[in-house]
């Protein structure tokens, strides 16, 4: 029988051997391993007493060789000290800020006053290493005084220190040529040598203008100057900017540069960590280490000679005298290299820790650049749940990646280069997105402009029936943006709360960025089933609308930049999307924020010619013959094989083009016919687009080169429209305007807003050829999709034809209902009339609505033809023609 558990603190291996009492020695504290004793300290060693008898002599602690950091991993022999040592690795590194200092003793040298506050536990020794290196970093910033300015430095206390400064001085690296390698490996130690050196340069600098400063006076009162606090160096650009992956456990403790978003921000939290002490009796400065709200005070004089234990008075107004301010924020990596869709693999993430100047130096949402020093965090603090420690990133410098522009390399132009010279670039990049589905060329061509995006952001809204394939465009789309978000409303409420800004924590003080203000500046936001975020589409209007977000506080209001563009996509209510309703009658989203999409697409299910493609594409993308394995390669061999790239787009030049506005004689864009006009009549851009017979075998491009074409077309494209671009736009947009007042479908009036998206449009197809020019053929192109898009979203008859393009529809949406009884009505009375009798049954019927071109529906069809008035049942599926 087991004997009942004891009551009290639980059992634990570290325990006092004293207390058990009996038998032989052992010491005060103690372990238990394998069946050994093995002391805590080793302070006393077993058996001394036959060892002092036997003449030996026992060292007392303070002779001993201190345990702990830093202590010689030596073998123990038979008269070896018995202590723990021998638990630690033999590879153990201690970091640099491993040995904390408890107490210490202000006895700066005259040459550096500030020695103590960066050099703890060092002593100045004149013509060492340490102390030759501070005065070659000294004169450098004397070489340099407009470099650096000395009274800033005084008064926010930290400086930049940009790498293209400091390393490009001769002098300096005849001293230190390993300096941007000491940074990197030993980052603590360096920066509190470039620290000392400007603390001793200001220093400098105040006395020799203290000579000539004001003094004060009966009428006016001068403060005397303070002595200067500590200094701090904020590095920039010393090490290249690395993805998370590449981090690992042989980077602790050295210094790595992280490019990522900001996701969420904690509440600063403020602490003394220092408090200066000075001894009445001989004057001397010593400072100790606080922790806790527990506040130690010294027992006794640092200096040898003074015996005070007390009478030690506090000094708040010391530079020793320290406040800790420290904020947790957590980083998303945004890296041009790495794939991610969002719903499998997400982008990682890390705790940065902001200390002094750099607290409350980054907003929710902000892209950064965050340089600091790799460290290493316990999570449990039991020892019976493990030793797991978490990775972050303690922060030494943050520069906003805003204007920073993306390096790519020589193979990455290259691969750029190779794709803009194809002959029909356009519709290689539309096929290889989500290459899984097949057809919607048109909603594929408006995702990529969206992608793409002009000088503002382009919304697009794709309706479809459930099961087309509208998640893999929005996925596809997710892996090719730089940066964005993805929200699904499949998840329900848990989608939504992630939509807007949150408090989370323990307390809710700690501010997360939801995926509007993370897709913010130029991203990307994927909304999956945007119908069902019924709760939040006032917060996705806002952002459209204003491109903000407001955040109402207890006696504050927050406002959140958030400019970003929009793919979303919806099902329809009842299942499957009527075309003989209007649109809002479909889905479930307001009329206000419909508006905000400027493209919107309905994807259909409906029997076609194309199904044998379909099926014939489906068997070769599981047969293997459309893997994208080898196809980078490929591309990066291929030669340049037309004059259709922008040459001053990769010699960094910009501009509009020649400036001439001549559309027909501009190299720098590809033409399919020189000679079609803007409103053509047969120009079918969908059918340009679709996969021809002769492309099955079409190399479709991978993911990652569109990440790389599309960013490099979003950096370093800037297109300006021409004059004949201009003047169809302009014609375009007067013919919509005048239509839209004789229109009988939802859309609304056409606005300022409408000329403005077609701008944005023409601009980002544009930028699909790398073309710093507009040109009419652009135009085309973007008149052709949102033709399209207004005839999908309309109700519309058999033979539409938009008055204010020119051009056909290109027949996604199959006409409505209304139509469709148009048509049916019709082709009966027509059949009557020609066999000379009105009473048709159900089989018949079915035929003549074939022949009218439709296949699914003739009963609901007939129903409503017999309800109208048009036909009059006699019987069972008996019907009589009703004449006009």
């Amino acid at each position: 029988m087991n004997p009942p558990p004891a009551r009290g603190r639980a059992p634990s291996r570290f325990v006092r051997g004293r207390a058990r009492g009996g038998g032989a020695y052992r010491p005060y504290f103690y372990f238990r391993r394998n069946g050994r004793v093995i002391p805590a300290r080793g302070n006393r060693q077993p058996n001394s007493g036959e060892a002092a008898a036997e003449g030996s002599r026992v060292d007392p602690p303070a002779n001993r060789p201190a345990r702990g950091w830093g202590r010689p991993g030596n073998r123990r022999g038979r008269g070896a000290a018995l202590d723990c040592s021998f638990l630690r690795p033999e590879n153990y590194a201690a970091p640099e800020d491993g040995q904390q200092v408890q107490s210490i003793a202000v006895d700066n040298p005259q040459t550096h006053s500030g020695w103590r506050l960066y050099f703890l536990r060092e002593n100045y020794q004149e013509g060492s290493e340490l102390a030759t290196r501070i005065t070659a970093v000294e004169a450098h910033f004397q070489r340099n005084p407009h470099n650096y300015d000395f009274v800033a430095v005084r008064d926010q206390g930290f400086f930049p220190l940009p790498a293209g400064d400091i390393l490009q001085d001769d002098d300096l690296t005849k001293v230190w040529p390993e300096l941007q390698e000491d940074l990197k490996e030993h980052p603590l130690r360096t920066l509190s040598t470039l620290a000392l050196a400007m603390h001793t340069v200001v220093v400098n600098h105040l006395l020799d203008t203290s000579e000539v400063a004001p003094v004060s006076t009966l009428e006016q009162f001068v403060p005397p100057p303070q002595r200067l606090r500590k200094v701090y160096v904020r590095p920039l650009d010393f090490v290249p900017v690395e993805g998370l992956s590449g981090v690992t456990h042989s980077r602790v403790d050295t210094l790595v540069a992280i490019r990522g978003t900001v996701t969420s921000v904690g509440e600063p939290t403020y602490n003394l960590a220092w408090q200066a002490f000075r001894c009445s009796r001989c004057q001397m400065e010593m400072a100790m280490r606080q922790k806790g709200t527990f506040q130690p005070r010294p027992y006794h004089c640092k200096r040898d000679e003074c015996v005070a234990r007390d009478g030690f008075l506090a000094m708040r107004s010391s530079p020793y005298t320290r406040l800790s301010v420290r904020q947790i924020i957590r980083l998303q990596e945004t890296l041009l290299g790495s794939i991610y869709d969002f719903e499998s693999s997400m982008p990682e993430e890390i705790d940065v820790e902001l200390r002094h100047d750099l607290v409350d130096s980054v907003q929710l949402g902000q892209k950064v650049i965050i340089t600091g020093v790799l460290k290493l965090q316990e999570l449990d603090e039991d020892e019976s749940a493990g030793n797991h420690k978490q990775a972050y990133l303690r922060a030494v410098s943050t520069e906003d990646a805003a204007g920073r522009k993306t390096q790519f390399s020589d193979r990455d132009l290259e691969a750029i280069a190779a794709i803009n010279a194809e002959p029909n670039s356009f519709k290689l990049l539309v096929q290889s997105i989500a290459p899984e589905v097949y057809g919607h060329e048109m909603a594929k061509a408006a995702c990529l402009l969206s992608l793409v995006g002009g000088d503002s952001p382009i919304n697009v809204l794709l309706v479809g029936d459930p099961g087309i394939g509208k998640t893999k465009i929005l996925q596809s789309c997710a892996q090719i943006t730089e940066h964005g978000a993805h929200v699904s409303g499949k998840r329900g409420a848990q989608s939504a709360q992630r939509l807007g800004i949150t408090f989370a924590g323990r307390n809710k003080k700690v501010l997360q960025a939801g995926a509007l203000l993370t897709a913010s500046g130029g991203g990307l936001c994927t909304l999956d089933d945007v119908d069902k975020l019924a709760s939040k589409q006032s917060i996705l209007l806002q952002c459209l609308q204003s491109g903000e977000i407001n955040l109402p506080l207890a006696g504050a209001f927050g406002t959140f930049p958030a400019n970003f563009s929009a793919i979303a996509c919806a099902n329809p209510q009842k299942g499957q999307y009527d075309e003989g309703r209007y649109l809002l009658q479909n889905i479930n989203i307001a009329p206000a924020l419909l508006r905000e999409f400027h493209l919107v697409y309905v994807l259909l299910d409906k029997p076609s010619e194309r199904d044998m493609s379909l099926t014939a594409h489906v068997r070769a993308l599981h047969a293997g013959a459309k893997k994208r394995a080898k196809i980078a390669a490929s591309y990066a061999m291929k030669p340049k094989s037309s004059d259709s790239i922008c040459e001053t787009t990769f010699a960094g030049g910009g501009g509009g083009g020649d400036g001439n506005g001549d559309g027909d004689g501009d190299e720098s864009v590809k033409r399919e016919d020189d000679n079609d006009s803007i409103m053509q009549h047969d120009f079918d851009l969908d059918k340009q687009l679709a996969l021809q017979p002769g492309d099955e075998n079409m190399d479709l491009l991978p993911p990652i080169l569109i990440k790389k074409f599309v960013a490099y077309a979003r950096q370093e494209v800037r297109p300006l429209l021409n004059e004949h671009a201009s003047n169809s736009i302009l014609q375009y947009f007067l013919g919509l305007q005048a239509s839209s007042e004789h229109s009988e479908n939802d859309s609304g009036p056409i606005g300022s807003g409408q000329l403005h998206g077609l701008i944005h449009l023409s601009q980002a197809r544009a930028r699909l050829d790398l073309s710093n020019e507009v040109t009419p053929q652009h135009v085309r192109d973007v008149i052709a999709l949102l033709t399209e898009s207004i005839a999908q979203t309309s109700l519309k008859n058999g033979g539409f034809k938009s008055e204010a393009s020119g051009s056909r529809s290109a027949g996604g949406g199959g006409g409505g209902k209304s139509a469709q009884l148009r048509n049916f009505v019709f082709m009966m009375q027509q059949r009557s009339a020609a066999l000379g009798r009105r009473i048709f049954d159900f089989e018949e019927l079915k035929e003549i609505g074939n022949r009218a071109g439709i296949l699914t529906g003739i009963s609901q069809l007939v129903e409503i033809a017999n309800m109208g008035g048009h036909l009059l049942k006699k019987g069972p599926n008996m019907y009589e023609v009703v004449p006009d």
